[in-house]
């Protein structure tokens, strides 16, 4: 389940890439504009849900020792970083293959490698006992006011 829940995030970050560009076209009209910010809102909602499901699992499957000292963040909220990472990395490279002089995709690599190696050290310190993680639930709602 949490590799399924990842894959939809990198996706889903795939999407907002797109959208942000939209919203950030100077040109773009203001009905555009307004449309891919809500479409922003709209993925950030379902972003929040697949970190949450990808926590619940971790709360059922792993059981760290209380006394180990805490992690800043969640396993969800570490692999959204990835996948958003992920998607950097994956967008730059096409745009250097287009204008080699435009960005350089080795620094997004670069970023990517570092945060999967940072995953990694983390799991291994949760299941030694080294770290545990918090068992938080994202306070900001993505619901229209009513």
């Amino acid at each position: 389940m949490p590799l399924h829940a990842a894959s939809r995030l990198a996706s889903h970050h795939g999407e907002q890439w797109a959208a942000e560009t939209i919203s950030r076209d100077p040109a773009a009209d203001d009905h555009v504009v307004a449309a891919a910010k809500r479409s922003i809102d709209r993925l950030n909602a379902t972003r929040v849900a697949l970190i949450g499901e990808i926590d619940s699992w971790v709360e059922q499957v792993i059981r760290p020792p209380g006394g180990a000292p805490l992690h800043t963040e969640t396993i969800g909220s570490v692999v959204d970083r990835l996948a958003i990472a992920w998607v950097r990395w994956r967008r730059f490279s096409e745009t250097a293959q287009l204008d080699p002089s435009d960005v350089d995709p080795s620094v997004a690599l670069q970023q990517y490698t570092e945060l999967t190696e940072a995953f990694d050290t983390l799991v291994l310190d949760i299941h030694e006992g080294r770290r545990r993680i918090p068992h938080w639930r994202t306070l900001k709602s993505y619901r229209e006011p009513r």
